[in-house]
């Protein structure tokens, strides 16, 4: 409530200050032409002016808030901004008219004469278009400024959590299950297949060392995603043999995006693990990336037997998909995350949200 107050004082004494200084400019500039124009009635005409626009500019700036230029939508969002200039133009113009109507009389200057309005709207609304630029441009440098911060905000929490993210992150997936499911399908070739258990020795070091390698980074390119999930892909089509699928459909330009760092491996191993360990059938495991407009989507999908009652109830209860989740909320914001369905054919898709940025450049 105080920083409202606070707000709205700052917007009155802004109003304020600029109808005496465009009453100063009216005043001297018709004196510079040797033309007598009382204070009064400058400031009465110039403060009206000012306040009437005070009016209405918390519509103006609930408005731009609404609708902010974007790039995939720029041109729509440029016609939205341009009717309600319009609109705001007329209101504003009406409104100053009836102040004076009201002031004119009262102060005893008579009627007030506003002349042919048809063209008073059209001469009000080329200062108005400007005013309104003005005020777009001044609330997209605030939201701007305000999301820097909270970014860095978050930033903060996360390196102050980094240490005990990286600690969580390396048990969540290399829990035993996973290390001695590995090793029993190497031990089990080392004799009947030795250049098979020494690839997935090779393979699993691989996976080890993939994890630490950017293990001071939040988030990495695809690329460099999908390149640590390999070696894990392999072992698992070692361990099941035929029985697994993998189906990649990732678009090329989705590579250079940026994701969480160790994001796809636990949504990949809960697909493995509930849609083709729980079976004796064979089983598919889908990955797919694409870009809608400035939103990155990716989608785990298998073809197992999905997850009774609530799949989205299911992310509290893995350490994997949890952690995850909540790593998803501290870089990206609430409104970001992870959705699990059961698909209508049978099986669970695993879908991530997650804003368009890619390495060096400024997020929009």
């Amino acid at each position: 409530m105080n920083s409202r107050l606070a707000r709205s004082g700052l917007y009155f004494a802004a109003s304020t200050a600029f109808g005496l200084l465009s009453a100063s400019v009216i005043v001297t500039a018709q004196r510079a032409d040797q033309q007598a124009v009382p204070w009064s009635r400058a400031l009465v005409m110039e403060l009206s002016g000012a306040y009437a626009f005070l009016l209405l500019l918390p519509v103006a700036i609930a408005w731009i808030l609404r609708f902010p230029i974007e790039r995939h939508d720029w041109a729509r969002r440029i016609a939205l901004h341009l009717a309600f200039s319009v609109a705001l133009g007329v209101a504003h113009t009406l409104l100053m008219w009836g102040s004076r109507s009201v002031l004119f009389p009262w102060l005893g200057w008579g009627e007030y004469d506003y002349g042919l309005m048809r063209y008073r709207f059209l001469m009000e609304y080329q200062k108005q278009f400007l005013s309104y630029g003005l005020v777009y441009a001044a609330v997209s440098f605030v939201v701007h400024v305000r999301r820097a911060r909270e970014q860095e905000l978050r930033a903060a929490g996360l390196r102050s959590q980094l240490a005990a993210a990286q600690l969580d992150a390396l048990k969540m997936r290399l829990q035993p299950h996973f290390l001695f499911n590995t090793l029993n399908t190497i031990s089990s070739h080392v004799h009947s297949d030795p250049d098979r258990a020494d690839a997935m020795i090779s393979l699993l070091s691989e996976f080890l060392r993939g994890t630490l390698r950017h293990s001071d980074r939040q988030e990495v390119s695809l690329e460099q995603e999908l390149d640590l999930l390999h070696p894990y892909l392999e072992i698992m089509r070692a361990r099941f043999e035929d029985r697994l699928e993998v189906e990649m459909d990732v678009a090329p330009e989705t590579l250079a995006a940026l994701v969480p760092h160790l994001a796809l491996q636990p949504i990949v191993e809960n697909a493995v693990e509930h849609g083709v360990a729980a079976r004796a059938a064979p089983g598919r495991v889908r990955i797919e990336a694409r870009r809608e407009g400035e939103r990155l989507l990716l989608r785990v999908e298998d073809d197992g037997p999905g997850i009774p009652g609530d799949p989205a109830a299911a992310v509290g209860r893995g350490v994997g998909l949890g952690n995850l989740a909540a790593r998803l909320e501290a870089l990206h914001g609430a409104q970001r995350g992870l959705q699990l369905t059961n698909r209508p054919g049978g099986g669970l898709r695993v879908s991530l949200d997650l804003p368009w940025r890619v390495a060096g450049e400024v997020a929009q």
